[in-house]
């Protein structure tokens, strides 16, 4: 049997094991490169492409404790302090 070259978006996705959303914000970031086809613009990607994405993904700046990512709590901000310290939140507290 032969090898697979060409991948619908739904494909790719199944392919990657990922959602079709991130088939389209793969492509939207110029991680994968898709080939549009036909005035209904569909797209096919290769497979040869769709076997790099996982190196590139790999590969994406990791968040760091640095990161403003990250930031969103209580001790570095005091309206959240203020919105989450409050006795009716108290029992989430609780380890």
């Amino acid at each position: 049997m032969a090898t697979k070259e060409w991948f619908t978006v739904q494909e790719a996705a199944e392919y990657l094991a990922v959602s079709r959303r991130t088939v389209y914000k793969l492509t939207a970031e110029g991680r994968l490169n898709p080939f549009i086809i036909g005035k209904e613009r569909h797209r096919r990607f290769r497979k040869q492409d769709l076997d790099v994405v996982p190196r590139l993904l790999s590969a994406a700046p990791a968040f760091t404790a640095d990161t403003e990512a990250t930031c969103l709590c209580a001790t570095t901000d005091p309206l959240l302090a203020e919105l989450w310290n409050n006795p009716q939140d108290a029992i989430y507290d609780q380890p």
